[in-house]
């Protein structure tokens, strides 16, 4: 996905905002808002800049703004806003990582035919209902990268950004298997990235290979 700039108007109203000093809005081909970058003096916490983000790109733009792909950048005034606002960012940061949801494994369907193997995946958050699906050789040895892709597909609207499966194979360790998948991600700016997930097999080795793919992307979905 390319990252364009469509909505100056939208950085001029964020400028306008108490607190905020610069903003850079990054938005995908058609427009929508994909990255919002905001520097801001250290009188209001992160979550509340966010919040004002948020308000403003509803209330004059009618743009529903997910507060993941906002970043905040404090800069204090004074060095006392400095310490002020090193602690507010760190319990935001806390609150932030005990309160987003993440996606849930709620069940994985597998039919083979005629030497082909489909499967769908199916993902639960905060309760929304995401699925994939992938085809491929139904071969053991072949099973798990199509998992993974289904998977991978599950979540591709929650990720946003181009990504693609690596490799995805069952590993025994010691006396155990685990699934091993490593994936990669296109992020606007910084370029292609790898990313890599495991979980132990308890049972079917296809749902270890569906979370070892959450367990791959969870940090990049955290924000």
């Amino acid at each position: 996905m390319t990252a364009l700039r469509l909505l100056p108007e939208f950085e001029a109203a964020l400028r306008a905002v108490p607190g905020i000093r610069e903003a850079s809005v990054r938005t995908s081909p058609d427009a929508h808002p994909i990255e919002v970058h905001v520097v801001s003096g250290g009188a209001k916490p992160a979550k509340q800049v966010v919040r004002d983000v948020q308000s403003i790109a509803m209330a004059q733009f009618d743009l529903d703004i997910d507060h993941r792909i906002v970043s905040v950048v404090q800069i204090p005034d004074s060095p006392a806003d400095a310490v002020e606002a090193g602690e507010t960012l760190a319990s935001a940061a806390a609150d932030a990582d005990e309160a987003l949801p993440r996606p849930a494994l709620t069940s994985i369907t597998v039919r083979n035919s005629e030497g082909e193997s489909h499967i769908n995946v199916t993902l639960a958050i905060a309760g929304s209902v995401f699925s994939g699906e992938a085809d491929g050789p139904s071969s053991p040895l072949h099973r798990p990268r199509i998992v993974a892709t289904a998977t991978l597909v599950a979540l591709s609207e929650l990720l946003g950004i181009p990504a693609q499966i690596e490799s995805s194979q069952i590993l025994d360790v010691g006396n155990r298997e685990v699934a091993l998948t490593t994936l990669s991600i296109t992020i606007p700016r910084l370029g292609e990235q790898t990313l890599c997930g495991s979980a132990l097999v308890r049972g079917d080795a296809e749902d270890a290979v569906a979370r070892s793919v959450l367990a791959a992307v969870n940090r990049r979905l955290a924000g």
